[in-house]
């Protein structure tokens, strides 16, 4: 899960700077949705280890085309109603009543979706630094919270630009570490469900499927809903693009999915099963994997405490609150929580927005059928005069 905070991107349209991939076309689409849901989780391989390998070969599998099929389904929607509507209003998205009940739970699923993030990307920054220098894990969190706090004061504008440097080369170097661990398979194992860390809010592989889409796709809308607004291409053009995003992600989780099941033995329950994959490799294999998950975690974490501080100042008896007192105190926070430690709070937090997340998915849906229906019955009425 990486993107920029969505408070800084829902009013505007994703730009490609006049050059390369457009981001209306399908090609340019997928590769935007890929980016948005690819993040420091994904490079740390504890999600996909949770989510998929920790139910065995054939569940892990039946979870994965689950989560690519509603991955396509659900980008289709919100780009094809933005279009549609012209918005980019997340509460027009996803809230199909008159009532502000809806918009209340929503923006409560979001702001819970980016301090849960963030307080993850500061344990998993404790791990990553645990691993490769020996630095104490809270001393780890304890420096990233810093970091993040100076980006955050200092003004995030570069952000943009190192994400878009860093997500290619997660992708590089994931796939490239999957891809040999795969050609190398380790030691068979018969039971690799009993190998792995699993979530103990997770019991069956279906509905990990469905949480795993559900919490990654809580950020996901500010950044597709723009590119559907923006969009003067066919339907067809926005479905591609959600078809053709869904697939690269399932194919690439797939291949991580497969290289750790076939290496279970050696990852175990390991924090960052990808750096033990990348660490057979060769050590300095293992140390640049490192860096670069650094890297993510910290753009991760930067746009969890931009956008988490923009919305607590939001509450009414902190708008006198300076920013920076805001900032400090979250990220204070938020490592004091990550304490308890990388994989439990990816087992514990993410599932928890999951189900969260459901209730915004099916909001989404019900505001779909009915401006269809709206639409259909419109047609119909003009069709008649």
């Amino acid at each position: 899960m990486s993107q920029v905070a969505q408070s800084t991107h829902e009013n505007r349209p994703a730009q490609d700077g006049g050059h390369g991939l457009r981001p209306t076309s399908a090609l340019g689409i997928a590769a935007t949705f890929i980016g948005t849901t690819i993040g420091a989780g994904y490079a740390s391989g504890n999600e996909i280890l949770q989510y998929f390998v920790s139910f065995g070969l054939w569940g892990g599998t039946g979870a994965l085309v689950i989560a690519g099929v509603l991955f396509f389904l659900l980008s289709a929607i919100v780009l094809k109603t933005a279009q549609q509507l012209r918005t980019t209003d997340i509460h027009r998205l996803v809230n199909p009543t008159s009532s502000r009940i809806p918009t209340w739970f929503a923006d409560l699923c979001i702001t819970a979706s980016l301090l849960g993030t963030l307080v993850i990307m500061f344990a998993g920054a404790g791990a990553a630094l645990d691993t490769w220098l020996g630095l104490p894990a809270w001393a780890g969190a304890a420096l990233m919270a810093t970091v993040c706090v100076l980006t955050v004061l200092g003004g995030i504008s570069g952000l943009v630009k190192v994400q878009g440097l860093v997500v290619p080369l997660i992708i590089l170097v994931a796939v490239g570490v999957a891809w040999r661990g795969l050609a190398h398979p380790g030691a068979g194992a018969d039971d690799v469900a009993s190998l792995v860390t699993s979530s103990p809010l997770i019991n069956t592989w279906w509905m990990s499927g469905i949480l795993y889409v559900a919490f990654n796709f809580q950020l996901a809308y500010a950044v597709l809903a723009p590119i559907g607004k923006g969009s003067s291409s066919p339907g067809t053009s926005l479905v591609a693009g959600a078809g053709l995003g869904a697939i690269g992600l399932v194919v690439m989780a797939g291949a991580i999915m497969a290289a750790m099941g076939a290496h279970a033995t050696l990852i175990g329950r390991a924090e960052l099963p990808m750096v033990e994959l990348a660490g057979m490799v060769a050590p300095w294999v293992a140390a640049v994997y490192t860096v670069i998950l650094l890297l993510a975690q910290f753009t991760t974490a930067v746009s969890r405490l931009f956008g988490g501080v923009e919305r607590i100042a939001l509450l009414s008896p902190l708008r006198d609150v300076p920013g920076w007192l805001i900032a400090v105190v979250t990220a204070v926070v938020a490592a004091l929580l990550s304490s308890v430690g990388f994989s439990d709070l990816v087992g514990i937090v993410y599932p928890v927005l999951g189900y969260a997340g459901i209730a915004i998915v099916a909001m989404l849906i019900a505001t779909w059928i009915l401006d269809r229906t709206l639409v259909r019955r419109r047609a119909a009425r003009a069709a008649r005069a």
